[in-house]
């Protein structure tokens, strides 16, 4: 029996570097060895699209785009609400994984998690990561709009039918918060590091970074661009087909 995919959300938090030959690097998390999918290997921050991500309160919190323009973006979504659950799991799995949040207190300033609010946003993260639910009643409680608007929709990968575990994935590129602090949450990841594209793909080459396909194409594809704000204005206009690839090309390490 084929197993139905699970829709599913990553983001691709990115920021510039100087140091010579590399124009940008991005965070990437290792998934725990016990994990019952991809265990071991390194990947963006992401995870399933919840029911809370797609409830009607949702566009509440949501700045600089509705349910109708998600819509317009994620062509397809259904119900409406579906598309903007997209950017919101999106930039909740972020917050669980990654201990970064992409959100507004006052536009168009990112917020920075100071050293006194540090033990505050952590409990919030243990709280969200419990209760998908949580999340909208934490933006509300602390007056925050998620930055939506941040988002950029880059490409779209379903895992193919002979696989157990399916999902139907949206990927995004974002730019990272300049004063936030990303850190792994030892639960569902064991390592974060800030890498660029080409030395992915060097050290998968060399059988020293467990890579699952869709992210080495990915990664692959960022390679290309020699900044974020190039990476940002390809995604402008941009058809993203549905790609589902074959089984032998479902080759992770």
């Amino acid at each position: 029996m084929v197993a139905i995919p699970k829709d599913a959300s990553t983001i691709i938090l990115m920021r510039d570097v100087n140091r010579s030959g590399a124009g940008l690097e991005f965070l990437m998390l290792r998934r725990h060895t016990k994990s019952s999918f991809l265990p071991g290997a390194y990947v963006f921050p992401g995870g399933t699209v919840e029911v809370a991500d797609c409830v009607n309160q949702v566009e509440e919190i949501c700045h600089g785009l509705t349910f109708r323009q998600a819509r317009n973006i994620i062509d397809g979504a259904s119900p409406l609400e579906k598309a903007l659950g997209f950017f919101v799991a999106a930039i909740r799995e972020a917050f669980e994984e990654a201990g970064v949040l992409l959100a507004y207190r006052q536009c168009p300033d990112l917020i920075a998690i100071s050293e006194e609010q540090k033990a505050r946003f952590a409990r919030y993260r243990r709280q969200v990561r419990e209760d998908p639910f949580s999340f909208l009643a934490i933006m509300q409680r602390e007056g925050l709009k998620l930055a939506t608007d941040r988002l950029f929709y880059f490409a779209h990968w379903i895992t193919p039918e002979i696989m157990p575990i399916r999902f139907d994935t949206r990927f995004f590129v974002a730019v990272a918060p300049p004063n936030q602090e990303a850190l792994y949450d030892a639960l569902e990841t064991t390592d974060s590091r800030w890498v660029t594209p080409q030395e992915v793909v060097e050290e998968h080459k060399k059988g020293q970074l467990n890579v699952a396909f869709p992210t080495l194409c990915n990664v692959r594809a960022l390679a290309e661009f020699s900044s974020v704000e190039e990476v940002i204005a390809s995604t402008q206009g941009k058809e993203v087909p549905a790609i589902q690839p074959l089984k032998t090309m479902m080759k992770f390490g």
